[in-house]
């Protein structure tokens, strides 16, 4: 019985599956569209699969994001957003470093921080002027002749990115210039917030407020007074093209669609090319003179200078607004944090009287030095809101550490987001924003050198960043110093915007939405406030505080 049973059903099912064979080849002989896409898909995939491993020599870093073809890691970059790396971090955290491949490319990334540091010490053979030249040629609008002479040798000491670096970068170390470019940075924003105090009390949005007073007290510092982004019109110019960086550097999509941006860069790149022809640059900063002297020794032409003005413009100012707005948010939404940086930087305030007025003069190196709640919020935006990728070419085939094969002309990428939100480095809090994180205690083992890279590293170290630490710490001092900044909406609690529509063209988060805030002065504020910025002085400076003064100023905090 029971195998008349089973026979039975094995016939049924026989009879079932002639039936749906009968029913598929009906179906495939009338959808023979369908059937040829579905078999030329299936014949893509595994060539594109067969290519993909047999152009991989087993000594490359090893593949990963290979379940389709060098599209997966497109898909991750879309889906994960400026999170892709620290995602694929965690998913293959027992990798040094991986290789990802793109249409076109390779990705190298690095996740060692000892394989950081050699990246590094191979600054001839893993270089940065071919991203320098690409994004000047599609995102700038260099011509043609001008890329030929940038790109003529990119790696020898007399080459045009080398020779840039020797001729402009003292100029933003420390000395008279970068005091000189500080302290004229800081003259317009004193003035922007004596405005402030003059009028009784200011509601912006914060953001807002930040990018304009950013921009203009960097480009004033930097111009001189015959600064282009003065022009109203400039100005707007650089809020339309500025956001389209990162789409023309990925160079995906046809100019056309960035038709508006493009007009916007172009009117930037005319005024500052009459900037340049005007020689209006013998007025302004050492470092901007020796910038334009730079590129007429080589033959550049007006035109293509002004463009390259709009790629200063950028290094100039694209970082520096967002780590102000946030250093501003750090500070002023922790009450705790608030308190300890103002009882800090009181001490680098002095009163003196002179015409009779009463002078408050804020030294900027006890700021930098002796404020280390302040410096430590600053270190942990660059931690926390830092999404900077370091990117190296291949400029020859090179066996990295002795053990990973780079191909030529391919890319090695460093996220520093990747380190920064390293739980092995920064404990189990990592996703947590803590103010005093940097605040180290004696004893207490250094961080390893790759580890934070707030300002990159190597030899491509953020030149400005002397500049911009002045900038933001001086103006957070003084804003402490004078004001207090409180939230008008969300019954006046502090809420933190998200960042998921940052820019990856730069490499600090910028907010999703503004804050409106509401700035009032503090006693005090309406005093005669200067920034100091000479590197010596006779005595302490809290100790040359006036005793008749003391009891004033202490009224401040």
């Amino acid at each position: 019985m029971l195998l008349t049973v089973v026979y039975t059903s094995f016939v049924d099912l026989a009879q079932e599956a002639k039936a749906l064979g009968f029913v598929l080849s009906e179906f495939l002989s009338n959808h023979t569209t369908l059937a040829a896409t579905l078999s030329s898909l299936a014949a893509t995939y595994l060539f594109l699969f067969a290519v993909l491993h047999l152009t991989h020599n087993e000594k490359e870093p090893p593949l990963v994001a290979t379940a389709v073809p060098f599209l997966s890691p497109v898909v991750g970059m879309v889906k994960w957003s400026m999170d892709f790396y620290t995602h694929m971090k965690t998913k293959h955290h027992d990798l040094p470093i991986y290789t990802l491949r793109l249409p076109g490319t390779r990705l190298y990334i690095v996740n060692s921080l000892n394989l950081i540091l050699s990246v590094q010490r191979q600054w001839r053979t893993l270089i940065f002027p071919p991203v320098s030249a690409r994004a000047s040629e599609v995102a700038m609008g260099v011509s043609k002749d001008a890329l030929a002479i940038i790109r003529e040798d990119m790696i020898a000491d007399t080459g045009f990115f080398h020779t840039f670096i020797k001729a402009t970068h003292p100029s933003l170390s420390s000395g008279p210039a970068l005091e000189r470019l500080s302290g004229d940075a800081m003259a317009v924003l004193t003035a922007s917030l004596d405005n402030i105090v003059d009028r009784g009390s200011k509601r912006a949005r914060m953001f807002e407020w930040i990018h304009h007073e950013f921009l203009m007290a960097t480009t004033d510092s930097v111009y001189g007074p015959h600064n282009p982004l003065r022009d109203p019109a400039n100005e707007e110019g650089w809020h339309n093209y500025h956001p389209t960086i990162i789409f023309l550097m990925l160079d995906l999509l046809p100019h056309w669609a960035f038709h508006s941006a493009i007009k916007s860069r172009n009117q930037l790149a005319k005024a500052f090319q009459n900037y340049h022809i005007n020689r209006r640059y013998t007025e302004g900063s050492d470092y901007i003179r020796r910038w334009t002297e730079h590129f007429v020794s080589w033959d550049i032409s007006a035109s293509d200078i002004g463009c390259f003005h709009n790629a200063a413009m950028f290094s100039l100012v694209a970082n520096t607004i967002p780590t102000a707005f946030w250093m501003i948010y750090h500070v002023f939404s922790d009450p705790a944090v608030t308190e300890d940086c103002r009882k800090e930087v009181l001490k680098a305030v002095s009163i003196h009287e002179e015409n009779s007025e009463e002078i408050c003069t804020v030294r900027a190196r006890t700021i930098k030095e002796h404020c280390p709640t302040l410096l430590s919020t600053f270190q942990e935006v660059f931690r926390f809101h830092g999404m900077a990728n370091s990117v190296r070419i291949a400029s020859e085939y090179h066996m990295l550490d002795g053990k990973y094969l780079i191909k030529k002309g391919n890319i090695v990428m460093m996220p520093a987001r990747v380190q920064h939100h390293s739980k092995e480095v920064w404990g189990e809090d990592v996703e947590v924003f803590h103010a005093r994180r940097f605040m180290r205690n004696p004893g207490e083992p250094r961080l390893h050198p790759g580890a934070f890279r707030g300002f990159g590293g190597g030899t491509t170290l953020c030149p400005g960043r002397h500049f911009a630490t002045t900038e933001i710490l001086l103006f957070t001092a003084m804003v402490l110093l004078r004001f207090d900044v409180l939230p008008v909406v969300g019954e006046g609690k502090w809420i933190m915007p998200a960042t998921k529509t940052s820019s990856q063209a730069e490499a600090m988060e910028q907010p999703d939405c503004d804050i409106d805030i509401e700035l009032r002065p503090r006693p005090g504020a309406e005093r005669n406030w200067r920034v100091s910025l000479r590197k010596q002085e006779k005595r302490p400076l809290w100790l040359r505080i006036c005793k008749e003064k003391e009891g004033d100023l202490l009224n401040i905090t």
